[in-house]
């Protein structure tokens, strides 16, 4: 049988270049995917980083335990460090030589929004190395890291988390990997953030260890790290850690699409592939082949274009592991110093993946071929005959998916609205459904085909017209051609299905969930007349809201961003996203959704939570929760808001917000009577040149939408271009392999009077009425799909617009059918072209090649 196929394969090629191409495409993406995955599971320790030359670093050990999602229990740092004790710092300093490091925000006017304020003396933990000039030697003078000689004498304005100063830059240093700082004197770096964030210690390990605990009275609450372990104290660090958690999603998913098309692809192809050689696989059982043997014939032919597609694919990925590393780079998805190791067995899992996903797609064309009887190779018709079987395992293999579809996602919006705001969540959903429509296109294509032909036939009948004249010789002869070959049908109407469901649902899903969040934001700000935002600055410093709140004629809402874990019976909760506001603010200037309870009696002992906050606490219920800092409150529920489409599950009172933490924005309600144009203008003027700019709340609404599309804009090209690549490429590839069947068809055609253009025109149109139904049928899953989400995230946000990409769906039909016009005519032109004049005889008696 091992002959046979390799035979099969020479001769018959063109029928396996779909599978082919698919699986290639297919493994070289999990090629480039899974060493990327891999790479992003753990940061490598760089030869440079904030500690890299301090023998010991002690940092605060100020956790708490909490329960992922997965039940387990995990230690997670506080979000705000009050910094190390006095008694610690001054144990360990009697050690030996130490280093305080004071850190916090500064930007200069050019400088990076992530730039960092330091002590000069900690520069040298790090490696920094001075390039011109001198240290710093009184307050106002700065050292840049990674700066330009020119900025040397230069005074620049520097803004900080408490408001702006002025700078004189004595020196430069070289640029580092690991952070963009700005080095004051040791005093000056003290008195703008007097917490000790760590200390660099060149004393002997052991006594250290001995001084911190000594220093806390026999408790260990900081962290003694050596080693490795220092790398944990850099902030990047931490930052790098989250950005590759942000890598996996689209990666994995986009590998899991892959895999998900090319095995329709490839049971499409052996199916079409079975269905011609039926009479070639009954001469082999007449002569003595077992059922066994034909169904390792085809197992044999699924291995060998496994084998050589894995082969092209693994050649694939090593070309683009180094592409995809670029593309995240570009995309500032992760940062410059991203490495990503290729190994052997990235290559050999990816190649694996591809040998199953073959086997896998065969599975049922095997069981089919072993079905064929020896009688066929002298009885089978030139019409095909329809597989019962086959039907009945297509309605109830795509039914029982569709229906579970359906389930899920009236089951989410019914009960776990929250999850539809979630597009990870959603893409198992959307797979499940495109994969019901896939598997129900060779049941459903005809019919909707009949539907697509009625109209011909109504109006002739409205005409006292034969029926079966409607729409000319050329409409019939497609018709009855699309009707009567079946396979062929479903063989091209699959991959359109894929195509058009694969991206209108995720398309229309992701696109639902983006027009949800600016609803609710446009919600949110319905009361709000001006917003106050940053203007290249990662925040609003002190000054801005100090001088926002001396404006007079308005009720400004100030939101600073915190974390608030959630405590549940006897453990707790992971960390919450949070906003501690104006408690006096919040009733009057944000429009939230409240279940219960009232915004007004927000304030130093109280809490808003959303109503899918742990333990579903109700109003007046006192709950027990740890703040920022890791202080433990016990807080009195204010009240309960119906979950929305954010990020947000928490309010607490201002006075929570920290003192070093800068405000994310101020919403701003002018009073009634007040002058418009003199309170813009006093808004604007008090915010001048500190990083902040007034902005209505349609313009943040807008500027909303632009982030969100562009967030998720990356990830759907990632997921959807190789896939709908290769499907197009899967088309092409069943409609030539359709047209050697064709030969004696078209040939009788021309001998019935029909001329070439009619041939051609009949051939075009079966293949656009494949292509419709296709359409259609991609179209019904992208609305199934659409309507879920449309209808969780209405529960969520309200009135919210339920969008579906009719445009790209559009194009996507054009694309579609013009590479299935072009694969079908001009194949059949070719075949017209070999049978003219004598040789059509010849080849409808078989004796023309």
């Amino acid at each position: 049988m091992l002959t046979v196929a390799l035979s099969t394969l020479r001769v018959r090629w063109v029928s396996f270049a779909g599978t082919f191409v698919a699986l290639a495409f297919g493994v070289g993406l999990m090629a480039t995917a899974i060493p990327v995955i891999a790479a992003t599971g753990g940061v490598a320790t760089p030869a440079q980083h904030r500690y890299a030359k301090a023998p010991v670093v002690v940092v605060p050990n100020t956790t708490i335990d909490v329960v992922n999602d997965s039940g387990q229990v995990e230690s997670t740092a506080i979000a705000q460090q009050p910094g190390l004790p006095a008694a610690v710092v001054k144990a360990v300093g009697a050690t030996g030589k130490v280093i305080a490091d004071h850190s916090f925000y500064d930007q200069l006017a050019t400088g990076a929004k992530d730039q960092a304020g330091r002590g000069w003396s900690i520069a040298a933990a790090g490696g920094y190395r001075l390039t011109a000039g001198h240290a710093p030697a009184r307050d106002g003078e700065v050292i840049v890291g990674g700066g330009a000689r020119s900025l040397i004498g230069r005074t620049l304005p520097l803004t900080t988390s408490t408001g702006p100063m002025t700078v004189t830059v004595t020196g430069v240093t070289a640029k580092v990997p690991f952070e963009d700082a700005v080095f004051f004197t040791d005093a000056q770096a003290a008195r703008l953030s007097p917490a000790v964030d760590a200390l660099a210690a060149y004393g002997s390990p052991a006594e250290i260890r001995q001084a911190v605990k000594d220093g806390f009275g026999g408790t260990s609450h900081a962290l003694v790290l050596t080693g490795d372990a220092r790398l944990t104290a850099d902030p990047h660090h931490a930052e790098l850690l989250a950005l590759m958690d942000s890598v996996d999603t689209p990666l994995g998913l986009a590998a899991g699409v892959a895999g998900f098309v090319a095995v329709f692809v490839v049971a499409g192809t052996f199916a079409l592939s079975i269905a011609q050689r039926r009479r070639e696989l009954a001469l082999l059982r007449l002569v003595g082949s077992t059922r066994r043997q034909l169904r390792t014939l085809i197992y044999f032919e699924a291995v060998m274009v496994g084998v050589l597609a894995s082969t092209a694919g693994c050649a694939m990925g090593l070309a683009g592991v180094p592409l995809c590393r670029a593309w995240l780079i570009d995309h500032h998805i992760v940062t410059a110093d991203f490495a990503v190791p290729v190994t052997s067995w990235a290559l050999l899992a990816a190649a694996g993946i591809g040998m199953v996903t073959a086997l896998i797609g065969v599975l049922v064309s095997s069981h089919r071929a072993g079905r064929v009887n020896p009688g066929e190779a002298l009885q089978e018709a030139s019409v095909e005959r329809r597989p019962r079987g086959g039907h009945i395992f297509r309605w109830m293999a795509g039914g029982l998916a569709l229906a579970a579809g359906i389930v899920a996602v009236t089951g989410t919006a019914a009960v776990q609205p929250e999850a539809g705001a979630n597009a990870a969540a959603s893409a198992s959903l959307v797979l499940v459904i495109v994969g019901a429509c896939a598997t129900l296109a060779g049941v459903l294509a005809a019919p909707l085909i009949r539907l697509f032909t009625a109209l011909p036939g109504l109006l002739a009948a409205r005409r006292d017209r034969d029926a079966a004249d409607a729409g000319g010789a050329v409409w019939t002869t497609a018709r009855q051609s699309a009707l009567t070959a079946f396979r062929r049908t479903s063989a091209t109407t699959t991959p359109v299905v894929i195509i058009v469901s694969l991206a209108g649902c995720l398309l229309g899903t992701i696109g639902t969930i983006n027009a949800a969040q600016v609803s609710g934001v446009r919600q949110q700000l319905s009361r709000t007349d001006y917003v106050i935002q940053p203007a290249g600055t990662p925040g609003l410093s002190r000054t801005v809201v100090q001088r926002v709140r001396s404006v007079t004629g308005i009720t400004p809402l100030v939101t600073t961003p915190t974390t608030v874990f959630a405590s549940r019976p006897l453990k707790p909760a992971l960390a919450r996203h949070a906003a501690a506001v104006d408690s006096t603010a919040l009733g009057t200037v944000a429009d939230l959704r409240v279940s219960s309870g009232s915004l007004s009696h927000l304030g130093p002992d109280s809490i808003v939570v959303s109503d899918i906050w742990p333990g579903s606490p109700k109003t007046g219920q006192r709950i027990k929760v740890w703040l920022a800092d890791g202080t433990r409150k016990n807080l009195k529920v204010a009240a309960v808001l119906a979950a929305g489409n954010t990020d947000v599950r928490a309010y607490v009172d201002s006075s929570y917000g920290g003192t070093t933490t800068l405000a994310s924005r101020i919403d701003v309600r002018l009073a009634p009577g007040a002058d418009r144009a003199k309170t813009v203008a006093a808004l604007r003027t008090a915010v001048h040149g500190l990083g902040a700019r007034v902005t209505t709340a349609e313009q943040v609404a807008a500027a909303a939408t632009d982030a969100n599309e562009e967030s998720s804009r990356n990830g759907i090209l990632m997921i959807l271009g190789l896939s709908i690549l290769y499907a197009v490429i899967a088309l092409a590839n069943t409609l030539v392999m359709t047209i050697s069947d064709r030969r004696r068809e078209l040939a009788m055609l021309r001998l019935a009077g029909a001329t070439t253009g009619q041939v051609l025109g009949a051939v075009a149109v079966e293949t656009l009425m494949c292509v419709g139904a296709g359409a259609v049928l991609g179209a019904l899953g992208s609305a199934i799909s659409v309507t879920g989400s449309w209808a969780a995230l209405r529960q969520l946000v309200g009135p919210t617009p339920a969008v579906v990409p009719w445009s790209t769906i559009g194009e996507l039909v054009a694309v579609c059918a013009a590479a299935a016009l072009v694969a079908a005519v001009a194949p059949a032109l070719m075949a017209l072209r070999r049978g003219a004049g004598r040789n059509i005889l010849a080849d409808i008696s078989g004796e023309a090649g």
